[in-house]
Formats: C-alpha cells, structure tokens, sequence
C-alpha cells in the first residue's frame, strides 16, 4: 500500500536534514555560537510537531506512548528541575536546552517522519556528508596552516597527523564516521537498489573506514568493530540469505580491516603507547583511568540527585590528583559524567532507556516488513550499539552533532517497527483523552523552549562579539557591547566575569585611590552576579581577590585567594596570583611560598618559577632562608590583625 503523501513530514523532514547536516560541518555544533542557532530550529521544529498534534487523527488511529517514550519524557522533566535547581544556572540551561532538543529530534524521527523515502533520503545523506567529511579531514591533515574556522581554533594542528575533519577532535569525526559507515553498510546490504549502486555504497564505506584509521581514535576502531557486528547480527536474524553469507563477509572485512589498520605505523604507534602505559603499571596515571576515578569520587559526595545538568566542568577541579595535568571539561565516559550530574535517580532512567530500547531491537521484525524498513533499522541498530560502546571511553553524546544524529538514527528505526497502536497494553500510556489539546500543550511549549533559546543565543552572539575585539577597540566600548549582551540574558555567567574582568582593568589603569575603588566595586558587582549565575566557578573568587588588591583591600583580597585555592589545591594560576598578591603587600617570604606551590601543581604554574628567582635577586631576600617543602602559605597564620572576609556592600 502507496502510503500516503504529507506536506507536513516533508517540511519535518527537510528541517530534520538541515539541523543533523549542519551541526557536523562546524565543530560538531561544539560551540554556543552554533550550538544554539541549531537549537532555534529544533524549536521551530516541535512548534510544527505541535501543530500536526492538534490535527485529529485518520480513522482507526490512536496515540499510545510506550515505555521508552516515557522514560524520555521524564528524563526531561528530570533535567528542566536539575537546570532550576543548579548551582550553575547557566550552564545547566544550556545543557537542559540541549537534552530537550534530542528528546524533539527522536519523538519527530520516530513518530514525525511517516514516509519510508523520506527515512532513506536522510541516510543517503549522512553517507554524502561522510564522504565529505573523509575528503576535508584527508586535505586538512595535509594542510595543517590552512584555519577554516577563524584564527583561534587551531585543534587540527594539536592533533596532527591524526585526521579531525571538520570536528576537531579525531574522537567524535571517528564516531560521526562510524555512523556514517553503519548506514552505508546497511543500505548496500539489506537494500534491494541496484547491485552498481550497492557496490559502490561498500566502497564508500570504505572509504569512510580509512578516515577512521587515521583518526587513531582507538574507542572509533571499538565502535566500528562492534557497528559491524551488530550490522552481522542483524542479518543473521532478518536478512533474506543463508547465515554463512553474513559472518563469511564480516570475517573478511574484520580481517581485511585489521591487515589496512596494522599498517598504519600511526595506528601501531598508538597501541603501542597503549601497551607501554599497562606493561610499566602506570594505567593509574592514564587520563581516562584518573577521570574515572576523579567522578566515581563526586559520584560518591552526590550520589542522589548528582551535582547539576553540565557542572562536571567545575565540579572536578576539586577533585583532581596532583598529577592530572590538564583541564577537562567532561569525563572521557557518557555514563560516567551522567551519574555525575543527574546521579542515581537520572542514571537510573537512562539506563532503563537503554535496556528498553535495547530489547525492542532485539524483538523480531514481522514478515511483511519492507526492505526499506530493515534498512533504516539496521543503521539505527548499528548505530545503537556502536555509540553505547564508545560512550564508555569518550563523550560523543555530549557533543550535538552526533547526539542528535544518534537519536535522530534511532528514533528513525524504532519508527519503523511494527507497533499495533490499537492494542491497549500495560506498558502504554493513550494520550486519546488529551485530544487536541496535547498538541496545543507542545505548541506552549515549543514556544517557551524557543523564548530561552533565542535569549541565551542573542545575548551569547553579543557577548562573542565584544569578547572576540577586545583587544582591538577601547576597554569601554567593550563594557559597552558586553553591557548590551546582558539585557538578552541578565544569567550569561560568561558575559558576567567579562564585565567585571573589563571593570577590573580599568580599576587597575586609575591613578588615584578613589577612581581604583569605584571601577574596582563595579567590578565587585557583575564577579556577585556571576557567582549567582555560577556558583560552582571557583576563578571568580581568585578574580574578586586580584579587584580587592587593585582596590587596596588587601585583608579582603586574601580571604578570596584563600576560597580559591582551598577549592582547587592543584591549580597553579590561583597560587600564582596568591603569590603576587603577597608581593603587593611586601611579605616576600610567603610570596615565595605561594610561587613554590604554584611550581609543584601540574597545570596553570607558568610564570611561578622566573617570579621566584626575580624574588631571590632581591637584595631583602638574600638572608631568607628557603621555605620547606611542605609549606603551605594559606595554613600559616598571616601577620595581620587586620584581616577578615570580604565585606560586600
């Protein structure tokens, strides 16, 4: 039976193609100026989700929500409480934002595209944008000088030789193309097109598989050899030929895989470090092992309700060892940095999503399923698995690119599995009594979601903009134009520390007493701002310490450093500026202490070591003997009655 045409799903379709082709074009949408642009047409898109709603449905329809329905409905309402419950308003909208937009992309995908043509178009693209992606990450390694996206993101020549294609990061180009082989595979081989047509889809899937070598991502070889299986096992229990067929061609495309991979003097380069790192016993200094071990520790101090939708940022600073010698921003573990922020009760939905979804692909297709159906399927299958694997040593599900593709892949193939909607069961929900008014309900708030999004975008654009020429126009055309940023969104906690860093610097370019306290207390105003935005963000008391000591409120300035570096013991730029905030105040010994301590942490210590020997040049500190290795300038008792917290007026 023809089915039948629908203005509506084709417009759905197009703006679901144009949000899950754009985002991997540009940096996996990885950053806000994108990021949230992407978000203000997946509001567009449940608006007109919520308008198909409110019409009535065909004769003998009915709308039932099902297990894995419900468990997305009510992660998201999970994590729109976390966001108004967050330290970090924030940065748990925009994560909040980014959850409800991947909750949108798989309902439409699953339930709003109802062509069988228009679900294949979608996977001839992502093959399309694959090849492409394969091509430009091939040019751009070869062309390390060449910056397609502006003069700061240079991530390209950081990862080189390694492949990073439009991304930027080998990691999440390698899982986006592991995608991208999974649907190529699948439609060369439970398609019925032309055997031309298929031959040269294997070949693209190839093609594609050689970008992935070169990305050297180990956790994309995991998920390209775990896609294959599930591809395999999919056509042992749906496909139309003999079992030896599919597991013969696995075998030889594993085998012929392994052959091309060990060929690679990169490849081998990078096992070998591998090997290396677990031979001499050093796995506990691995930097995915010490991130494991860092969240498992703040799993265990909010094990509940977690620390709040993207604090992990934050939050782990305070955790880290003294040798973990860098800055992450998110676990290198999809599950893990899940129980970090949402802990046990949103875990808990996750997981149950996962066994739900799980089990449905397992449950057998019916006889009359077409071709096309066990197409889009077996790419949403693959895709399944090959992510829920590599999740255990990297983040793709929270880079937008490839999350929404993920769930857009799935929501596409539990699309095409037969559900009798007719049929009442325990485990479905019938939303038949809501009527209409369901669909005006998602208009409500398709139109609420769109209102956040756009003010957080406007006001993040503006405050890119003055961040982006601040050094190329006056300090207070910039206040102006971050100023501009804020009446889009008086919570931008990024725009906030922008103000009072600008106020501060002009405080320090004052060369009277008063004109430092005024600029300085403006300052003072927008870091108390910020700290309500982001309560979580331990440098703005280091920079509310560097304004007090612009201002001369030096008893003041101390109690700042102090909550810094009590927060954050191995951050070496926080006891830097504790060690020139000692200078300021003439106590050179415990300037050298804080320098010391500075020089032991391991990231942010550059500049301790040249202030500690322009210390001992001078002619004061000649007779002073050198601290012990263990002092601790902050545990000391500082020589000052004086001294007390900050007093905000």
């Amino acid at each position: 039976m023809k089915e039948a045409a629908d203005p509506a799903s084709l417009i759905t379709t197009l703006l679901v193609a144009i949000i899950l082709l754009t985002g991997p074009l540009v940096l996996g949408a990885a950053r806000l100026w994108l990021e949230l642009p992407l978000l203000g047409g997946v509001a567009l898109l449940l608006l007109i989700q919520g308008l198909r709603l409110t019409r009535p449905l065909s004769m003998g329809r009915i709308r039932r929500a099902d297990a894995i329905d419900l468990s997305v409905i009510l992660f998201v309402i999970y994590a729109i409480i976390r966001w108004l419950t967050s330290p970090s308003e924030y940065f748990s909208r925009i994560e909040a934002m980014d959850i409800v937009g991947y909750a949108v992309i798989f309902f439409t995908c699953r339930y709003g595209i109802n062509r069988r043509s228009y679900g294949l178009s979608l996977l001839f693209g992502l093959v399309a944008l694959g090849v492409f992606e394969t091509v430009f990450g091939y040019y751009l390694a070869h062309n390390l000088d060449w910056l397609p996206f502006g003069l700061t993101e240079r991530l390209h020549q950081y990862y080189a030789p390694r492949w990073v294609g439009t991304y930027g990061c080998p990691n999440h180009y390698g899982g986006f193309l592991v995608m991208a082989i999974g649907a190529a595979l699948a439609l060369g081989s439970f398609s019925k097109l032309p055997w031309p047509m298929r031959i040269v889809l294997f070949y693209l899937a190839g093609m594609m598989a050689v970008g992935v070598m070169f990305s050297i991502s180990r956790g994309s070889y995991l998920a390209l050899i775990v896609s294959v299986g599930a591809l395999t096992l999919f056509g042992l229990r749906h496909g139309t030929v003999r079992w030896w067929v599919p597991v013969t061609c696995t075998l030889i495309l594993l085998g012929g895989g392994v052959m091309a991979f060990s060929l690679s003097s990169d490849v081998r380069g990078r096992y070998n470090d591998a090997e290396r790192t677990v031979v001499t016993g050093q796995l506990n200094t691995y930097v995915r092992i010490q991130l494991a071990e860092d969240a498992l520790r703040i799993a265990a101090d909010s094990p509940i309700f977690g620390t709040g939708p993207g604090t992990f940022v934050f939050i782990h600073p305070r955790y880290q060892s003294s040798t973990f010698d860098r800055k992450a921003v998110l676990a290198h573990d999809d599950y893990l940095n899940c129980l970090d922020d949402y802990g046990v009760f949103g875990f808990g939905i996750v997981m149950f999503f996962i066994a739900a979804v799980t089990l449905t692909f397992l449950k057998p297709l019916w006889a009359d399923h077409r071709w096309q159906d066990r197409t889009v399927v077996a790419t949403g299958f693959a895709a399944w698995g090959a992510l829920l694997v590599h999740s255990f040593v990297d983040f793709n599900l929270h880079i937008p690119a490839n999350a929404l593709l993920f769930f857009a892949l799935v929501g596409l193939a539990l699309g095409r599995l037969n559900r009798d909607e007719t049929v009442r069961h325990w485990s479905t929900l019938s939303l038949a009594p809501l009527g209409g008014l369901f669909g005006w309900a998602v208009v409500g708030f398709s139109l609420l979601y769109g209102v956040q999004v756009a003010r957080t975008a406007v006001s993040d654009i503006a405050y890119e903009q003055a961040y982006g020429q601040v050094l190329d126009v006056p300090n207070s055309e910039s206040i102006q134009d971050a100023e501009q940023a804020l009446t889009y969104d008086r919570g931008n906690a990024q725009d906030l520390i922008f103000l009072g860093d600008l106020y501060r610097y002009q405080a320090s370019r004052q060369k009277d007493i008063e004109g430092r306290v005024s600029e300085g207390q403006k300052a003072m105003d927008y870091y108390q701002q910020a700290i309500k935005a982001n309560a979580l963000d331990d440098s703005i008391h280091a920079r509310m310490g560097m304004t007090f000591d612009i201002m001369r409120r030096y008893s003041e300035a101390f109690f700042c450093y102090k909550a810094a570096v009590t927060a954050q013991p191995y951050n070496g730029q926080f006891w830097y500026w504790l060690g020139n905030h000692y200078w300021q105040r003439g106590m050179l010994d415990k300037a050298e202490e804080a320098y010391l301590c500075a020089e032991k942490c391991p990231h942010g210590k550059e500049g301790s070591q040249e202030a500690v020997q322009e210390l001992r040049a001078l002619p004061s500190m000649q007779d002073v003997p050198t601290p012990s290795a263990d002092a601790n300038p902050v545990n000391e008792p500082i020589p000052n009655n004086e001294d007390h917290p900050p007093t905000v007026p």
